[in-house]
């Protein structure tokens, strides 16, 4: 067998894509994505999922967290799960997760072996601008190890559309949608509109429950119109309709709310993510768990739950002393919502807080480096030590303009938090940028991403 380790394990999935890349047009999903290909690849597998219950995840902001969210209850309410979410941080295993504990080496692996011959019989009669996608290959080593381990229910996160999704040929009879905005335009628009149909196109069937969060009024309106238009009215339920997050408070220690639904209201919930909008992913979460569950849960279930859960990488705290959260916003509207969060967490006006930026120059880190000089007094520019990504040469003239004092880059993230130690310490440090830089922060930290719990 031609995969002997999981480094040219990953090289499969990549490689299709990889090797039609330099062929693809510049236009939208609906005529560069193929999950046709996904579906035969299934289907060469045995159709292994098939007769199995799923729940799609698609947004622009929160689907992940959502889809956390969502795996870790029903884990709590008795369920074997299985979690399919991107991207990692530390080990690509990361994306394939039961209960909590990511796909162990060898079964990646050996999956992968197995895959193999239906994924070159594929690839063989494919042109040359036709690939078969990372996302689907990876989708059809996660169901084949959920349906091996005997998963009650799979929570799928769609990549960055839905319609043309490659999660999207899984037969789901749940379609979660999370905030949407103004994202991947060339891909998904060029309107919200646009983006909202790409969205909404993860409920394929008039008998999928369809769950909406929390919307910015423009967006809310583009959904119902799309909705009547499909003639979706039912089996649909919205925030501030059908359920809400209520009460809801942020400070150093988490995100404190409660979740009104027509079934119940549960008080005192409690998460250790930083954010408003984390209520509001809750409460999407347990809107879907009520029906899956075909009742309202239990309270002291749902508690526990959410204070235990782990995310990593997302308003996630890693250390108190001094207290540092580590984020993976790589644009304007994402870099928003974590200023919003430190305003929330009254450090007081004289607070020293402190900004480590790695984006990678495709990104906007522009965006992110001006919207966090807002709430830090100093920002230190970097990159991971790990990437295959270009980061930016001027990323320091960019933090001068908008933060003129305490500016400084430094090769690598280790380099830029020694100079933070070396004092004085500030009272609070971000650190923000790609994924990569997020998981060089972990392993920095010494945290452990294999097991997350239920």
């Amino acid at each position: 067998m031609s995969i002997a380790n999981q480094r040219e394990a990953e090289d499969l999935i990549y490689r299709s894509y990889l090797r039609a890349a330099p062929h693809l047009p510049s236009a939208g999903d609906e005529r560069v994505r193929h999950p046709q290909l996904t579906r035969r690849l299934l289907d060469l597998l045995g159709a292994p999922d098939r007769g199995r219950r799923f729940v799609l995840v698609t947004g622009s902001k929160g689907k992940g967290s959502t889809s956390r969210l969502l795996s870790s209850l029903l884990s709590h309410l008795g369920c074997k799960v299985g979690l399919f979410t991107s991207p990692h941080l530390v080990d690509y295993r990361e994306r394939m997760r039961i209960d909590g504990r990511a796909i162990g080496e060898a079964d990646f692996v050996r999956l992968v072996r197995r895959i193999e011959p239906a994924w070159t019989e594929i690839e063989r009669g494919l042109d040359a601008a036709a690939y078969q996608g990372p996302v689907g290959v990876s989708l059809a080593i996660a169901v084949n190890w959920f349906a091996e381990q005997g998963t009650d229910i799979n929570v799928i996160e769609c990549g960055r559309g839905g319609r043309y999704d490659d999660a999207n040929v899984l037969a789901n009879e749940w379609a979660v949608v999370t905030a949407i905005m103004e994202e991947h335009v060339r891909e998904l628009g060029p309107g919200l509109g646009d983006i909202v149909r790409h969205k909404l196109g993860i409920a394929k069937s008039a008998d999928t429950r369809l769950y909406i969060g929390e919307q910015r009024d423009d967006t809310l309106d583009a959904i119902k119109m799309e909705l009547e238009l499909k003639c979706r009215t039912e089996r649909t339920a919205i925030a501030g309709e059908a359920f809400i997050a209520e009460r809801v408070g942020v400070s150093a220690r988490g995100t404190t709310f409660d979740v009104r639904t027509g079934r119940a209201l549960y008080r005192g919930l409690s998460l250790p993510l930083l954010g408003a909008f984390q209520a509001d992913n809750a409460a999407l979460a347990v809107q879907a768990c009520e029906d899956i569950a075909g009742a309202a849960l239990d309270p002291a279930t749902v508690a526990a739950c959410f204070a235990g859960l782990q995310w990593p990488g997302r308003c996630e705290i890693v250390s108190r002393e001094p207290l540092t959260i580590v984020d993976g916003a790589i644009h304007r509207d994402s870099a928003a919502y974590l200023a919003g969060v430190v305003r929330s967490l009254g450090l007081g006006a004289g607070a020293r807080v402190a900004a480590v930026v790695g984006v990678p120059k495709d990104k906007d880190y522009a965006g992110v480096i001006e919207t966090l000089a807002q709430v830090a007094g100093r920002i230190l520019v970097t990159r991971p030590d790990v990437s295959h990504l270009a980061f930016p040469e001027d990323a320091l003239e960019v933090a001068k303009l908008y933060c003129p004092e305490g500016c400084a880059a430094y090769p690598l993230l280790a380099d830029a938090l020694d100079a933070l130690r070396e004092g004085p310490l500030p009272d609070c440090i971000l650190i923000v940028g790609t994924q990569t830089l997020i998981g060089n922060a972990k392993r920095l930290y010494g945290q452990d991403l294999e097991d997350i719990g239920k």
